[in-house]
């Protein structure tokens, strides 16, 4: 006759393999805490690298649009050298708004 009269489940071997691995390591469970909260660490400030790196693509790609066609209205434009420079800058600023308001 068995003395635990519940069959054996698969979380109990769990818990008797961990507890034999961490035993074989020599850690203690405070040591096994600090070696997750290290390894959350890392994960966490690789992936706040990686959105930050995202981020400052979709900006430089927005910027680069920006630029080509700001540079292909001015190069539209006959005859820049007779326009008032307030006036081209308010053309200028309404076509950023204009891009701006296509890229929401």
């Amino acid at each position: 006759m068995k003395m635990n009269q519940q069959g054996d489940s698969w979380w109990t071997h769990f818990w008797a393999t961990l507890t034999a691995l961490a035993s074989a390591a020599g850690l203690t469970t405070e040591q096994w805490i600090y070696v997750l909260c290290a390894i959350f660490g890392a994960v966490l400030s690789f992936n706040s690298y990686r959105n930050n790196k995202r981020a400052l693509k979709a900006r430089q790609i927005q910027d680069e649009k920006r630029t080509n066609a700001l540079q292909a209205y001015l190069a539209g434009r006959k005859n820049n050298s007779a326009v008032d420079p307030a006036t081209v800058a308010g053309e200028v600023k309404n076509v950023i708004g204009e891009l701006e308001e296509a890229d929401h």
